[in-house]
């Protein structure tokens, strides 16, 4: 492929998870979708993502590509600890060239999965202000992470806080109109016992 046969592509992928955001699909396949596009706008073999817990302030894997992903789906990290919490701690992506020999990188992640992290591309996942999680994507299939490619993962991270940050806003939203409706249920029926019970007295 040439280099605008490739920037072409690229664009392509951006476009499609642009479309991706505002649709009406399930958050957690958003999400899915999203690390999977990651991994063909990178070249690279795998990407996570880490989302900050809304109690506890631990970050956790919402998704995590690869066939040994549920083997990571209890595990917590705090900010701070590993690449991703380093990320998440000082808001600002990083490629980790050697995951082996930076003194970060959990070792236990590996030793969970079996899965061996040569690379780590990790970006920080902002909206508003609000620090969300951490994007990351490992092992570049070929050669080393760019410039470039902290660049398109900075905008793919930022398309994918927005589809978070959504979800949430949603479900707040959810909860509250769920809420009222309790609350006009329970009214209206305490109304209805009070005129039962007024009726009653009348006679």
């Amino acid at each position: 492929m040439t280099r605008e046969d490739v920037l072409d592509a690229q664009l392509r992928e951006l476009a499609e998870l642009s479309a991706l955001v505002t649709s009406t699909l399930e958050p957690k396949e958003i999400r899915r979708r999203a690390m999977e596009a990651a991994t063909r706008l990178i070249d690279a073999e795998r990407a996570s993502l880490l989302l900050l817990e809304k109690r506890g302030g631990r970050l956790y894997f919402e998704v995590a590509l690869g066939d040994d992903s549920n083997k990571l789906s209890r595990m917590r990290i705090v900010p701070g600890e590993g690449i991703a919490g380093s990320v998440l701690a000082s808001c600002a992506p990083e490629i980790v060239p050697d995951a082996a020999s930076d003194p970060r990188h959990l070792n236990a992640v590996d030793s969970r999965t079996g899965y061996v992290t040569r690379d780590i591309l990790a970006v920080p996942l902002t909206c508003q202000g609000e620090r969300l999680g951490v994007l990351e994507i490992i092992n570049k299939r070929t050669g080393s992470f760019t410039t470039r490619d902290l660049e398109l993962a900075t905008t793919l991270a930022s398309q994918v806080a927005i589809a978070v940050q959504n979800a949430r806003l949603y479900e707040r939203l959810r909860s509250a109109y769920l809420e009222a409706w309790l609350y006009a249920a329970a009214l209206a029926l305490a109304l209805t016992i009070a005129g039962a019970w007024l009726v009653s007295v009348v006679r």
